[in-house]
């Protein structure tokens, strides 16, 4: 872990399972900048909730950005 790594210290009043929904704000900024593709592993797509709760993708990632990603 690097320092800057650690958003806090959470406890939640339920067990998180797949789906579950967790909001770090302000963060998006260092993710996309300590994104990599560890083994070739797909990046998440970058999402925007708008305030009328609407869903917006506004990046995905393919193959062809981790190819296009090697040096």
């Amino acid at each position: 872990m690097l320092a800057g790594d650690v958003f806090g210290t959470f406890n939640f009043k339920s067990r998180l399972k797949p789906g579950s929904e967790i909001r770090i704000p302000d963060a998006a900024g260092y993710s996309m900048v300590k994104k990599n593709w560890f083994n070739g592993l797909q990046m998440p797509s970058i999402a925007v909730k708008r305030l009328d709760g609407t869903l917006y993708t506004a990046r995905k990632f393919y193959y062809n950005d981790f190819i296009n990603s090697l040096s």
